[in-house]
């Protein structure tokens, strides 16, 4: 199956509108790997943030992470545990 990055990065920049509790610095840290083309990078820095900062998310972003992480391959200790918590 062929990816279609510009959907991915435009669904990832979705999720991240979505961690409207981020600090500007943590959302410029996940920009940045959005700016040169490391999605996964970015996905896994979003979930370690929201883990470690214990940050909130919404339905919407539970539901758009679990998509994103089985569309993208990432393995599930990056973000199991977010969407079984809530």
């Amino acid at each position: 199956m062929k990816t279609d990055y510009r959907k991915l990065e435009s669904d990832l920049k979705e999720l991240l509108g979505l961690m409207i509790d981020f600090t500007d610095h943590e959302v410029s840290e996940v920009e940045h790997f959005l700016n040169v083309g490391e999605y996964g990078l970015a996905f896994e820095t979003l979930c370690g943030i929201v883990k470690e900062e214990v940050r909130t998310v919404s339905t919407d972003g539970l539901t758009m992470i679990k998509e994103l992480a089985e569309r993208m391959e990432i393995d599930s200790s990056w973000w199991y545990d977010i969407v079984q918590k809530e």
